[in-house]
């Protein structure tokens, strides 16, 4: 058998080989940030209108989703500012855990209760690195007035999963607003305290709300 040419040879080795070579994943597009949010929301909003479910029942089904949904290990990090710094390992630990802890119990119980709700997607852009914001407003009931104005801000990972660092109420930003108030605490009180209060906040709405406080 005549043998092929060494440049022959080499090109059909390269085509095998991205012929069984996995395709590398493309960037994530402001359809797909748009798509992530609506079912989120979706998944949510199903929790809430679910009238076999007690409100207790709902904020827990709530949990699972904020749990799955949002970027608490960063958050928590942004949050604490520069005092992530001078914590030891074990107080960012528990600082990581609470804070989760206390963001998860406090939404869901809040959003159990809006019966009503109904979200409609406006807008969906690229912030660039892989960021995108995706605009939504949010009607908690038909007889509550103007609807509320969200912001979701998302990034993708190198697979294309995404997970919320922050949201937006009417311009106000939750993670600046949160690394604000938790500022004044850590300046005046120190990081011990932080967690103290947090642990606190979290087995008062618990107790209220007749939940588990393990997110």
């Amino acid at each position: 058998m005549k043998k092929l040419p060494f440049l022959a040879s080499t090109l059909l080795l390269l085509a095998a080989f991205c012929l069984n070579a996995q395709p590398a994943s493309a960037a994530a597009t402001e359809a797909q940030a748009s798509a992530y949010i609506g079912t989120v929301s979706t998944s949510a909003l199903d929790i809430i209108k679910n009238t076999n479910l007690s409100k207790p029942q709902k904020a827990k089904a709530l949990q699972s989703v904020f749990n799955s949904s949002v970027d608490f290990p960063w958050v928590a990090r942004f949050v604490m500012g520069h005092y992530w710094r001078d914590a030891t390992d074990a107080q960012r630990t528990r600082y990581t855990s609470l804070y989760q802890n206390f963001l998860v119990l406090h939404y869901s119980t809040l959003f159990s209760g809006y019966t009503g709700a109904s979200y409609k997607i406006l807008y969906s852009r690229s912030d660039g690195d892989d960021e995108f914001t995706v605009g939504m407003q949010i009607q908690s009931d038909p007889q509550a007035g103007e609807p509320v104005m969200i912001e979701y801000k998302i990034r993708a990972d190198n697979k294309n999963k995404f997970k919320i660092f922050d949201v937006i109420i009417e311009g106000v930003s939750m993670l600046s607003s949160q690394r604000s108030e938790f500022a004044s605490i850590l300046n005046s009180n120190g990081i011990d305290y932080l967690n103290d209060q947090l642990e606190k906040k979290i087995t008062s709405i618990a107790s209220q709300n007749n939940l588990s406080q393990n997110n």
